[in-house]
């Protein structure tokens, strides 16, 4: 998986790496372009991701070529389409660490976590993303808040909070550790799986 951008604009970091390149800082934008670079910064952001592809942005990036740690920090944004499932994650700050060939292998985000998977929310402290297993482990905070995963589906409305919370994107597989369970009562006749398998998966 390569990790696409390409473009630093209004003093919002787009970084990538792509065969061991870092992209450099575009050339100051022309008088009267702001608004122009305002608008393809949004769109470059939120675009739709590529089969394969991770976007990131945030206000600063640093790469670390030696240890293959590209660091981001300030409102980071990381949008991906992975093996046919598109995550999101928002945090204070995240580490990306590459393979010997710039694959991204592991994802660290730290404070204000929130990951968005289909209709599941989770949010929490730290966030932890495997590539080769395409698994999210969420942790709760050192002041006791817990971390949450919660299911925004209308019809399978329910989360659940623990210590530790690991999901993988492609499956309905979820494990918690210290776990609270809430499902909505309206789900609870009848059908009240929905509401857990609403967490769970799809």
């Amino acid at each position: 998986m390569t990790i696409f951008a390409a473009i630093v604009l209004a003093q919002t970091a787009i970084a990538a790496v792509d065969a061991g390149a870092v992209a450099e800082p575009s050339a100051p934008a022309p008088e009267g372009a702001a608004e122009a670079a305002s608008a393809t910064e949004a769109e470059v952001a939120h675009a739709p991701a590529v089969p394969g592809s991770v976007n990131i942005t945030s206000d600063r990036s640093d790469y670390d070529n030696k240890e293959g740690v590209i660091m981001f920090d300030g409102h980071v944004a990381l949008d991906a389409l992975v093996r046919g499932e598109e995550y999101a994650m928002r945090a204070d700050q995240m580490f990306v660490f590459l393979d010997g060939t710039n694959d991204m292998k592991r994802v660290v985000a730290l404070g204000g976590v929130v990951v968005t998977n289909g209709f599941r929310v989770g949010s929490c402290e730290k966030a932890v993303y495997a590539k080769a297993a395409n698994r999210v482990t969420m942790y709760g905070g050192d002041d006791g808040s817990k971390a949450r995963l919660a299911s925004e589906d209308p019809k399978q409305k329910g989360e659940v909070e623990g210590r530790k919370i690991t999901f993988w994107l492609d499956s309905e597989q979820v494990e918690v550790e210290g776990s609270t369970v809430r499902l909505d009562a309206g789900r609870l006749e009848g059908d009240g799986n929905k509401g857990i398998k609403g967490i769970f998966g799809r």
